[in-house]
C-alpha cells in the first residue's frame, strides 16, 4: 500500500534531509583523487576511519582474538573462558549497526528520500564483497573501490554519450556478484580457500561441564 507520512502525504519520492558534503580543506583540492576522496559526506569519512580500526581491532587487540576464536574455533574459545553465546550475539548486534549506517547512507546521501528499490540489491553486493575481500576489512575497501568505480563509469559513459548501454555496465557488478555466490556452492572446499571463519554459519551448544 501507499506509505504516508504527517497530513497524509506520501512518503515515497519525497526528497528529504540529506548530508551534505564537507570538502577537507588542501586535500579536497588534490588532483584526480582530490574530489573523490576528500569532498565526501560524514559517513564516508566515518568509513575511512572504521577500516583501520576494524583491522586494528581484529589482529591487534584481545577482544579482536576472541572475536576471531569464536569465528574459528567456538569450542576451544569457549574452553578458555570467552562467552562464544554472548559474543556472537554482541558482534551480530554490532554488525546490524553497521549494515543501518550503509542504508542511512543510501538515503540521506546517495539519494536523499525514499523509493521502492532503494537499495537495488546492493545488499547482495555487499556479502559477495566480504567474500571478494576474504573477511579482511583492508582488502574490502579494494572491492568497494572497484564495485563503485564500476558503478560511476555508468553514469559518465552515459553522460558522455557513449554507444554502451548503461544498463550492461550497472549489470557487471550484479553478475560479478552471482559468481562469487555460485562459489558458495562448493562451499566447504571454498571456505578455507577465501579465508572464511570455519565456524560461520554454524550453531553451537555448550557442552555442560562435569
Amino acid at each position: 500500500g501507499q506509505r504516508l507520512g504527517p497530513g497524509g502525504r506520501p512518503l515515497v519520492g519525497q526528497i528529504g534531509p540529506r548530508f551534505s558534503r564537507l570538502p577537507l580543506p588542501f586535500l579536497a583540492d588534490i588532483p584526480f583523487l582530490g574530489r573523490s576522496l576528500f569532498q565526501q559526506d560524514l559517513l564516508v569519512y566515518l568509513a575511512y576511519v572504521l577500516v583501520p580500526l576494524s583491522w586494528f581491532f581484529l589482529y591487534k587487540t584481545r577482544p579482536g582474538l576472541h572475536l576471531r576464536a569464536v569465528g574459528e574455533d567456538p569450542r576451544t574459545a569457549d574452553a578458555m573462558g570467552i562467552n562464544v553465546t554472548s559474543t556472537r550475539y554482541a558482534y551480530t548486534i554490532l554488525g546490524g549497526m553497521l549494515v543501518g549506517l550503509g542504508g542511512a547512507h543510501l538515503s540521506l546521501a546517495y539519494t536523499p528520500g525514499w523509493t521502492e528499490g532503494l537499495t537495488s540489491g546492493r545488499g547482495w553486493i555487499a556479502i559477495a564483497m566480504v567474500i571478494f575481500a576474504t573477511w579482511d576489512p583492508v582488502r574490502a575497501v579494494i572491492g568497494a573501490i572497484l564495485f563503485g568505480g564500476i558503478n560511476a563509469v555508468q553514469f559518465r559513459m552515459q553522460a558522455m554519450g557513449s554507444t554502451i548501454p548503461a544498463a550492461f555496465l550497472s549489470m557487471l557488478p550484479y553478475a560479478f556478484t552471482i559468481v562469487v555466490l555460485t562459489l558458495i556452492t562448493w562451499w566447504e572446499a571454498f571456505r578455507k580457500r577465501v579465508g572464511a571463519p570455519a565456524a560461520l554459519g554454524l550453531t553451537y551448544a555448550r557442552e555442560e561441564k562435569g
